[in-house]
């Protein structure tokens, strides 16, 4: 898409100098056109592939992120692995607006628009999923939690009473 913008402003910059005066104006102006566009192109696509490294560093960090049993680090790892899949479900909605914005700016075919957003929902979808299924990380930290505070009682309790003679 870009080569084709860059072969029409070559195109429209060599008929330049043989136009009167209102034919060079309506070149200036779709000269002027065309090199938006091609700014335009060459911008978004650097957009599109900020946000898509984005979305897959965040799904990359996300993946070695497993949380093991000891509970300090656990709590921590799970909050951890939380952030780095809400970033990349962030990273799809911004990819998708993007997507989204260049199919209504730029002028293209928007059946590979909708197949990329097609895709994009799809990805959206499966990072849903697995946030869900990491939900059973949490029950295990909840139950591992009250594991510990009722050893933490009964240790103390123990203490209590050596102290106070009763055992």
């Amino acid at each position: 898409m870009a080569l084709q913008a860059q072969k029409r402003i070559e195109s429209l910059e060599g008929n330049i100098s043989e136009k009167s005066d209102d034919e060079r104006k309506q070149l200036d102006e779709d000269l002027r056109n065309e090199r938006f566009n091609l700014w335009l192109i060459k911008e978004e696509c650097h957009a599109v592939a900020t946000h898509s490294n984005n979305l897959t560093s965040n799904l990359r960090m996300a993946n070695t992120i497993y949380p093991d049993s000891k509970l300090p680090t656990f709590i921590a790892e799970l909050n951890e692995r939380r952030v780095c899949m809400d970033r990349a479900l962030g990273a799809c909605n911004v990819l998708h607006d993007e997507l989204q914005y260049i199919a209504e700016a730029v002028y293209a075919d928007k059946n590979k628009f909708t197949t990329l957003t097609l895709d994009i929902e799809a990805l959206f979808n499966k990072i849903k999923a697995i946030r869900q299924a990491d939900n059973r990380f949490w029950r295990q930290s909840e139950n591992v939690n009250q594991n510990v505070f009722l050893k933490g009682w009964l240790r103390r309790a123990d203490e209590m009473a050596k102290e106070s003679g009763v055992l």
